[in-house]
């Protein structure tokens, strides 16, 4: 365990902290490998990008500090989860498409083709035009209508 520990500040930031210094009252957790390795590689960077401090993995932090982070992660890497993709407005880009995820209905746009992209095996990451991105955990476990409009696009 590391003496860094992170709190959330009065104005509702994330302040790290090594043992009870301050460091710096406005950081954030970044992911190193959010897809593969959301538990370790961990950069606390400043305001202005600036890596403060790095964890091998999460449990390097007390239980408090480790609630910290996964509450403030939870917000920043939302991705839900697709389960079915309902339709697609076009099958060229950029094309609006209506799914069904874990969190409810949605539409999104996909604005090139590369907005597709395999995570390794069946898994794919789907990204909207804003940023926002959409887990398919296994491309094969979809129905074959979803499957087919994802061929469209992966061909």
């Amino acid at each position: 365990m590391t003496d860094w520990r992170l709190r959330e500040s009065t104005q509702g930031k994330l302040a790290l902290y090594k043992g009870d210094e301050l460091v710096a009252d406005q950081v954030m957790p970044v992911l190193a490998f959010p897809f593969s390795a959301p538990d370790e590689s961990i950069s606390i960077v400043d305001e202005y990008s600036k890596e403060l401090a790095w964890l091998d993995r999460l449990d390097q932090l007390d239980a408090s500090s480790q609630a910290v982070v996964k509450n403030y992660l939870a917000v920043r890497e939302f991705r839900p989860t697709v389960s079915r993709i309902t339709s697609v407005s076009t099958y060229s880009t950029p094309s609006i498409w209506t799914l069904e995820t874990d969190k409810g209905p949605c539409k999104f746009e996909l604005p090139t083709d590369e907005s597709i992209r395999r995570l390794g095996g069946s898994r794919l990451v789907l990204t909207h035009a804003n940023g926002m991105q959409f887990i398919i955990e296994d491309m094969f476990a979809l129905d074959a209508r979803s499957r087919q409009i994802l061929a469209r696009f992966m061909a």
